[in-house]
């Protein structure tokens, strides 16, 4: 049986919501997509979809999640980005190929989405501390 392809459009619709802060939202998306294209609660496309979401939701400012939209945010290249992904995952034992298609999605799309609203305010309210 072949894997599920999900479409760009779900994951960039997913990531796009969950970013702008449309949480629930961003939710009810990935739920549909888990049952459109019928993806196992232990889908690693879906785990590393899920644990992007709740890492994002839930603030955990020392998950991967924000730290490559920090890095991405000043500057570093999706490239660079994508080679640490890949090296981070090689720590892992036999990582699955679906639960890093999920990350580098994420990075491929990082151009493309709003500017994390979680991230703004952090850098927006330190800026009012140092003026």
């Amino acid at each position: 049986m072949s894997e599920p392809q999900i479409s760009r459009r779900a994951v960039e619709k997913f990531f796009t919501l969950l970013f702008s802060g449309k949480l629930s939202e961003a939710e009810r998306t990935l739920e549909r997509m888990r049952k459109r294209y019928k993806l196992g609660e232990d889908d690693p496309y879906y785990k590393a979809l899920y644990g992007i979401y709740y890492t994002y939701v839930n603030d955990d400012k020392d998950s991967y999640t924000f730290q490559i939209w920090e890095r991405f945010l000043e500057g570093e290249s999706k490239r660079k980005l994508v080679s640490q992904v890949k090296e981070l995952l090689k720590t892992m034992h036999d990582p699955p190929e679906r639960y890093l298609k999920a990350w580098l999605d994420l990075i491929e799309l990082l151009d493309k989405l709003p500017q994390p609203h979680k991230i703004k305010k952090q850098v927006s309210q330190e800026a009012g501390r140092e003026g």
